[in-house]
């Protein structure tokens, strides 16, 4: 069985507002790169909300301006 030298998934993100999704990049055998979506129940879904949460990350910040 090959192994994949590279990582395929190069960032993983949420946009504000949306809810069951988390849009990430894939990179493509040939060097180019693709914006893809995942939605909640999909396999791949859980793998990056696993990996996003680990990480820390829950979602962007709050356009809303701070409180200082």
């Amino acid at each position: 069985m090959p192994s994949l030298k590279q990582p395929i998934i190069e960032v993983a993100w949420r946009h504000a507002g949306e809810q069951g999704k988390i849009h990430f990049r894939a990179k493509r055998a040939d060097g180019t790169s693709r914006h893809l979506i995942t939605k909640d129940g999909e396999a791949l879904y859980s793998l990056l909300d696993e990996h996003l949460l680990e990480m820390g990350y829950t979602g962007p910040k709050s356009s809303k301006p701070s409180e200082h």
